[in-house]
C-alpha cells in the first residue's frame, strides 16, 4: 500500500527519520512548517494520513494555540487519520483525539504496519459509503498497458470498445492522466517503481492498477504483493480472456463510482468550512469555532471590515467584477494578518478577523495597513475601500467575544457613516 502523507512540523522535530522510512516503501511525503499552511494543503490536495508534531511542553500560550489549531485541522480532515509525532515515547501527550502517536525513531516495519492499518480503516469507511451509491457508466474506457509486447490477453470486446494506449517505457506517462485503468507487466525491471509512481499521482489516486504475470515471473509477483505498493489486483495473463474482461470491467466501474463519491466528499468537507468566493472561512465555521474556544481567549481582538458602497460596485460593474473585489479584499487581509489569526467572510461584503494573544498596538497597526492597502484597489476605473471597526479585549471577564463582535460592528458603522475608508477603534 502506498499513500500520500502530510507531515506538519510546527515544533521542528527531526521528521527526516520518519519521511525516509516511508519513502523506502514508495510513500510520498508533503511537508508543512506552519499550522496555517497545513490547513491550505488539506483543503486543496489529497492526503491519506497527517503526521502532526506535538509540542514538548504545554505552557499556557503554546497549549492554547495548539488546541485551537487542532480543532480546525480535525474538522477539515474529516476521516483522514491524524498521527502525533514525538521525540520520545515518555513525552507528555495532549488530551486530543489522535488516531495514533508514533515516536520518530520507530522501527520502519512497525511504522509501515501502523500507517497501513489506519489507511485500511479509512478505506473501509469509504467502501461502506460507496456500497450505497450507484452511478451509470458513460463514454469509452481508456486503458493503458505498460511494458507489454502484445495485448493478446485482453478480450476482443475490450479492445473493440475501449481506447488502448500501449507504453513501452517509463516514466513517459504524463499524457495518460485521463485513463481509467493501468495494466503493468510485472516482468519488467521497473514495474514496481512505475506502479508506485502512478499511484502517488493525484490524478490516479483511486484508479485501478493491475499487474499481469505468468508462470515465469511468479516470484516477482509474490515480492510485489509483499510490498503492497498500490496495485489493485494481479491477473494471470494466460488465463481465460473472458474472466479477465469481467474483472477489468468491475475495476473500471468501481473507479467511476469512487470518482463521483470522492469529488462530492471533498467538495462537502471543503465547502463546509471555506467560502468559495473569497477562500477564507465561512460564517458557520467561524461561529462553531468561537463556541468551542470562547473561554480560552486572552488579550484578543475582533476586527470587522465592510466594503464601502459595495452595492454600487455590483450595480455598475456586475457580479463577476464585484466577486473579484471581494477576492482582492480577502487576499489583502490574509497577507497582512498573522498565521495564528482567523479570518472569515461574515456577510455579503463583510469580513471578521479574530486575533488572540496580541497587543493593542499590533491590532491597530494591522487594521490600518489592511485599510490602506485595500484602498489601492488595482482595477481600472474602480475604487474599493473598507470601513473597519476594532474592539480589543484585555480581560475576558469584562467583555465576551460575542460582545466584542457587537462593539467592533458598531465602530465599523461609525467609520462608514463618517464617509468610509477609515479605521475606528474602541478605546
Amino acid at each position: 500500500m502506498v499513500a500520500r502523507v502530510l507531515i506538519v512540523n510546527e515544533y521542528k522535530l527531526d521528521v527526516y527519520q520518519i519521511s525516509s522510512k516511508l519513502q523506502e516503501f514508495y510513500y510520498s511525503t508533503l511537508f508543512s512548517k506552519s499550522l496555517e499552511d497545513s490547513l491550505r494543503i488539506i483543503g486543496t490536495k489529497f492526503v491519506d494520513v497527517v503526521f502532526l508534531s506535538l509540542p514538548k511542553d504545554f505552557s499556557e500560550k503554546s497549549s492554547k494555540l495548539f488546541f485551537d489549531f487542532f480543532s480546525i485541522l480535525k474538522q477539515l480532515c474529516g476521516v483522514i487519520p491524524i498521527v502525533g509525532l514525538t521525540d520520545f515515547e515518555e513525552q507528555e501527550l495532549p488530551p486530543i483525539e489522535l488516531e495514533d502517536v508514533i515516536c520518530i525513531n520507530i522501527d520502519k516495519s512497525v511504522l509501515l504496519k501502523r500507517v497501513n492499518t489506519l489507511i485500511k480503516m479509512k478505506n473501509l469507511f469509504d467502501d461502506n459509503l460507496l456500497s450505497n451509491m450507484y452511478i451509470e457508466e458513460h463514454g469509452a474506457k481508456k486503458i493503458v498497458t505498460i511494458f507489454h509486447n502484445n495485448i493478446d490477453f485482453l478480450h476482443e470486446s475490450i479492445i473493440k470498445n475501449s481506447e488502448i494506449v500501449s507504453l513501452r517505457t517509463w516514466p513517459t506517462i504524463d499524457n495518460v492522466s485521463d485513463s481509467d485503468l493501468f495494466i503493468i507487466n510485472i516482468n519488467h525491471a521497473q514495474a514496481n517503481e512505475c506502479c508506485a509512481d502512478l499511484r502517488l499521482r493525484e490524478a490516479n489516486k483511486h484508479k485501478p492498477i493491475v499487474f499481469t504475470f505468468d508462470k515465469y515471473n511468479e516470484e516477482k509477483i509474490k515480492r510485489s504483493i509483499e510490498l503492497d505498493i498500490g496495485h489493485t489486483d494481479i491477473i494471470d495473463s494466460t488465463s481465460n480472456p473472458t474472466i479477465i474482461k469481467y474483472r477489468l470491467n468491475s475495476f473500471i466501474k468501481y473507479k467511476k463510482l469512487y470518482d463521483a463519491f470522492s469529488e462530492k466528499l471533498k467538495k462537502s468537507l471543503y465547502l463546509s468550512a471555506i467560502d468559495s468566493t473569497t477562500e477564507v472561512y465561512n460564517r458557520s465555521f467561524f461561529e462553531d469555532y468561537l463556541k468551542s474556544k470562547e473561554h480560552s481567549f486572552s488579550n484578543s481582538a475582533i476586527i470587522m471590515l465592510d466594503v464601502d458602497k459595495f452595492k454600487l460596485i455590483n450595480d455598475k460593474f456586475g457580479h463577476s467584477f464585484a466577486d473579484s473585489a471581494l477576492k482582492y479584499v480577502s487576499s489583502v487581509i490574509k497577507k497582512h494578518i498573522r498565521s495564528s489569526d482567523v479570518v472569515a467572510r461574515y456577510g455579503g461584503d463583510e469580513f471578521i478577523i479574530l486575533m488572540d494573544d496580541v497587543t493593542r498596538s499590533t491590532v491597530e497597526n494591522i487594521a490600518n495597513r489592511i485599510q490602506k492597502k485595500i484602498s489601492d484597489f488595482p482595477f481600472n476605473n474602480a475604487t474599493c475601500t473598507v470601513s473597519v471597526g476594532v474592539c480589543y479585549i484585555e480581560h475576558m471577564q469584562k467583555t465576551s467575544i460575542s460582545e466584542a463582535i457587537s462593539i467592533a460592528d458598531k465602530f465599523m458603522y461609525i467609520a462608514k457613516q463618517n464617509g468610509g475608508n477609515a479605521v475606528k477603534v474602541c478605546t
